[in-house]
């Protein structure tokens, strides 16, 4: 457990707040995909730290900046919105299974629903800093309205094509972020590409839908209630295939939260 003190906790929208953490530089270095487990320190509030994606960090000399991207939706995250500058938290991290970068994939997309936008950008600036080749980089970002889009300023300054799609038509095109998919997946070479997608459980299914018929491989990044953060509980438990084929049970916090699409049981999801 790391304590961390608040360099900012900005709000960038009705219930979206963008939050900097300074920690020791001692903080492993995390990987696209993984995340932290946060409460404020001291006293009160809910027992339970709440899981938020990395969405972006820096490493400096003496010191490391986490970047957290979180939208308030309970007493956990409300209590969170209301921390200012210096105040301390309570860090567990970096956790879970981040995603796996293929170097030979060079056409690589990006979908984000809703919250699912901090992890790819933090993907995004991942390939984009440190991957080294030439590729191809496609983002798309869905939410329901543009009130609820949040964070594209980061990625609209990186290098690759930025499409987004609410479901009211108030920013970008009108509907599904997946709808925006079958455009970019068209004559594509499935030894060639990879998508990552993080989002609502519903849009991941409708992934399965879309890309079975094509080959091309998917990593997804799955948003699930968790307590402990490190597979402990069993609270956060998802029904996958294993190397045999056979059904087990793997805890998204510790086995996650990244996992190969074709891997999950898609019809144990509710």
């Amino acid at each position: 457990m790391w304590t961390g003190t608040i360099n900012f906790n900005n709000r960038i929208g009705p219930q979206h707040l963008h939050m900097a953490v300074r920690l020791s530089a001692e903080f492993k270095d995390p990987v696209p995909g993984q995340f932290v487990m946060i409460r404020p320190n001291g006293g009160g509030g809910p027992l339970l730290s709440r899981p938020l994606s990395v969405y972006q960090y820096v490493r400096n000399h003496d010191h490391v900046i986490l970047e957290l991207l979180y939208r308030v939706v309970g007493q956990g995250t409300e209590l969170l919105s209301q921390l200012t500058k210096a105040a301390e938290v309570n860090i567990l991290g970096p956790l879970g299974r981040g995603f796996r970068i293929d170097k030979t994939r060079s056409h690589r997309i990006l979908l984000a629903g809703g919250m699912g936008v901090a992890p790819i950008t933090f993907l995004a600036d991942y390939l984009k800093g440190r991957v080294a080749g030439k590729y191809e980089l496609k983002i798309c970002l869905g939410a329901k309205s543009c009130t609820e889009i949040v964070g594209i300023e980061r990625i609209r300054g990186m290098q690759g094509l930025l499409n987004i799609a609410t479901d009211d038509g108030s920013m970008g095109s009108c509907g599904l972020v997946t709808d925006l998919l079958p455009s970019f997946t068209q004559g594509c070479d499935p030894g060639k590409t990879m998508i990552f997608a993080c989002g609502p459980m519903a849009m991941l299914k409708t992934l399965v839908e879309q890309l079975a018929p094509t080959g091309i491989p998917c990593q997804v990044s799955i948003e699930e209630r968790m307590a402990c953060g490190v597979g402990a509980c069993l609270g956060c438990a998802v029904t996958v295939h294993d190397r045999r084929g056979k059904r087990v049970q793997k805890s998204v916090c510790k086995d996650g939260p990244v996992f190969n699409i074709e891997d999950i049981c898609w019809d144990q999801i509710r």
